[in-house]
């Protein structure tokens, strides 16, 4: 990123400031609601924050990976490897909203045979998304990644419809 592209994140970053501040706040708190609904009705659920997700398109990098990609603490990266498997979870549900151009939301990972569900609240800056919105309009399809914070991908996983995760910036 260009250092005046640099710039002009951080002072946006820094004038959202409080509305920001509350949107995190209200994201976490549904997300416990939602384990908590789940377990409640019989179901294993499954909290894992992401601690920073970024939006990534095929031209950013040199591989050919583009999407979401969710950054897990070593402590909810150990708890997702434990609770998810691929071959079981294919469905999703997805709870939030925009403010500011910047997304605020909780994807579930469902897994309807055995009643599991991994809970994910993230954040992400749809300023920035314009590669990854296209890239995932092309492809048909909006990948999440979760990976450690030394770049391990523990895992993929394909969101079919774009738009529960996808606003414009400015909507």
């Amino acid at each position: 990123m260009a250092s005046e592209e640099v710039d002009r994140f951080v002072s946006r970053r820094q004038s959202l400031g409080e509305g920001h501040t509350e949107a995190w706040k209200r994201t976490l708190e549904e997300a416990q609601m939602l384990a908590d609904d789940r377990r409640e009705d019989g179901w294993e659920a499954t909290y894992v924050m992401a601690a920073h997700t970024d939006t990534v398109s095929t031209d950013m990098n040199d591989h050919d990976r583009f999407g979401l990609m969710h950054v897990l603490p070593n402590n909810f990266a150990d708890r997702f490897t434990e609770a998810y498997d691929s071959d079981a979870f294919s469905e999703y549900l997805v709870y939030g909203t925009s403010v500011d151009g910047v997304m605020f939301v909780v994807i579930e990972l469902i897994d309807p045979e055995g009643h599991r569900a991994i809970l994910v609240p993230c954040s992400y800056d749809m300023t920035m998304a314009q590669g990854m919105s296209e890239s995932a309009a092309e492809a048909g399809v909006l990948p999440s990644y979760f990976k450690t914070i030394d770049g391990e991908i523990l895992a993929r996983f394909d969101h079919e419809e774009i738009e529960p995760l996808v606003t414009p910036p400015n909507a």
